[in-house]
């Protein structure tokens, strides 16, 4: 490959301005703020080299953890370039309060499947949702479930040390303990409809009558019944004394959303919100003998919330459409395709050139530690491929990078001054949002510039990189995964797990010169 090492000339500075604005860019990378001097001194500013070894290529996921969380998908995606994803959700339910006294012959009134959706209110009553995926409706079936979701991993010699992991392609192994018919099918529900605020009536005594306005909510009512049986029959109250003897008694449900096709929809729910039940509304009557001998009916109205407590996970039907079996580990591949959920990320291997004298690192990577440079800024651009993905589902606001061997985030993570508790607006020096280059092409700009000056000037380990789409940029903590098609993968940042979209990025074998994948690097000679 043409290198662009261009220490061998230089280019004077055309004005004073120009220098101003170089040392400008330098201020924002704060390690290297006390260097401006010497630069201007030696009045040196070569263009930016052009590292063209680089490796990319695609890893897919057949298996990926889904448990732990508290946020979780319900419903169909469908991605133009990778398919469908369909999930469910399997939760176990606990006792808002153990020991729990309904009284004598308490009487369900009825009881209330509820799922508040993201949302914020945007003026009196109007809500704008959050976490929706595609304009299509569904019906949801709720199945009990007989699936036993223990705490803890039994290990190889009955430890129980570790947690327990649940993994999205569980499905099939868990669908015999699920009951085959629902317990209820509620109504064709169509979440980008519901964004006025739910007004719900409460008795709480017989004459008084509270007014609730609550959040956009799906609400279904289950059948009574099967509550009064299973939770208020007094010969039940016996599983009703911790949450441990109840998981056991009553396992959980599985909670499927029926796509009304053509069109697809999925939700996020939060289901540690305080208001993610099952309510139980019952009521007591008593007969209250009055002083001049006539006996009347007292009524008191109370009720009983289900929580979604305990294990909770999406089990995953995807239809992935893209093949990633044979990728190309030694020369890279002409696209990188990452999609979240149960879906694929993308290996990066910087300085990949040839090494002749054997000594584990590639000459040009050699070459460069000799140089001595004061690294500037290194920038890696990553361009998406709106040709193979042309759809606005296919653009997404931000990726996420990792140092792959060690299971961490990179020093400029640690280091970017605009970091944030808004994920929108944190990390943007180092993980540069899609923007669009002066040509009106959209691409994401990273920013490395301490680990290239710790590879070239440190002697810092040049590992392999991990890139992914990203829900939240502030989210770090690592998932598991199995059956992956290499080590590389043992793990995946939990953010991407939390999106159900995918992109396409030109790859270090584009056929696209402007857009391939490159790293440029911005330096200072100090020879």
């Amino acid at each position: 490959m043409k290198k662009k090492i261009n220490s061998m000339y230089k280019v004077a500075l055309r004005s004073l301005a120009s220098v101003f604005a170089l040392v400008l860019l330098l201020s924002c990378e704060n390690e290297y703020s006390e260097v401006g001097t010497d630069f201007i001194n030696s009045l040196e500013v070569p263009p930016p080299y052009e590292l063209d070894n680089i490796v990319a290529y695609s890893e897919k996921y057949t298996s990926v953890q889904t448990n732990g969380f508290n946020n979780y998908f319900l419903g169909g995606y469908v991605d133009p370039v990778f398919g469908i994803s369909e999930t469910k959700i399997l939760t176990q339910v606990s006792l808002s309060q153990t020991r729990p006294d309904f009284g004598e012959n308490p009487i369900i009134d009825s009881v209330v499947f509820t799922l508040p959706f993201f949302s914020r209110e945007i003026e009196s009553g109007v809500y704008e949702l959050d976490s929706i995926y595609g304009e299509g409706s569904f019906k949801i079936n709720i199945y009990e479930s007989n699936q036993f979701l223990r705490d803890l991993d039994p290990g190889e010699n009955g430890e129980f040390e570790e947690n327990q992991i649940y993994y999205s392609d569980q499905g099939d192994e868990f669908s015999p303990n699920i009951e085959n018919t629902p317990l209820v099918t509620s109504d064709v529900i169509k979440p980008t409809d519901l964004t006025n605020s739910v007004i719900l009536f409460e008795q709480t005594t017989t004459d008084l009558i509270d007014t609730l306005n609550l959040s956009p909510r799906i609400r279904i009512k289950m059948p009574t019944q099967y509550f009064q049986e299973k939770i208020l029959a007094p010969e039940n109250s016996q599983f009703l004394v911790s949450n441990n003897a109840f998981r056991n008694y009553l396992r959980g449900f599985l909670i499927e959303a029926e796509q009304q096709q053509p069109v697809y929809s999925m939700s996020m729910f939060n289901l540690a919100n305080a208001d993610a039940n099952i309510t139980i509304y019952y009521n007591n009557e008593t007969q209250v003998e009055e002083e001049d001998g006539t006996t009347t009916t007292d009524t008191l109205y109370s009720q009983y919330a289900l929580n979604f407590g305990g294990n909770k996970l999406n089990l995953y039907d995807n239809n992935f459409n893209v093949d990633l079996s044979n990728q190309n580990i030694e020369e890279g591949e002409e696209n990188i395709y990452l999609k979240g959920g149960e879906g694929s990320s993308a290996v990066i291997e910087l300085f990949t050139g040839p090494d002749t004298d054997g000594n584990g690192v590639s000459d040009e990577l050699d070459q460069l530690r000799e140089n001595n440079w004061l690294i500037n800024e290194a920038n890696l651009n990553l361009y998406l491929n709106e040709e193979v993905a042309p759809s606005n589902k296919n653009r997404i606001n931000r990726v996420f990078l990792t140092n792959l061997d060690d299971q961490r985030v990179l020093e400029d993570y640690r280091r970017d001054p605009t970091a944030a508790d808004n994920p929108n607006l944190s990390r943007q020096v180092h993980l540069g949002p899609l923007r669009l280059d002066e040509n009106g092409e959209p691409f994401y700009k990273i920013r490395l510039t301490s680990y290239i000056s710790n590879i070239l000037n440190n002697d810092s380990t040049n590992v392999r990189l991990g890139l992914y789409v990203s829900s939240n940029v502030n989210q770090t903590s690592l998932v598991n995964t199995r059956n992956s098609q290499s080590e590389a993968f043992e793990f995946v940042p939990r953010s991407m797990v939390e999106t159900p979209r995918g992109i396409v990025i030109h790859g270090n074998r584009s056929a696209v010169e402007a857009k391939k994948l490159k790293l440029n690097i911005f330096y200072t000679e100090t020879n």
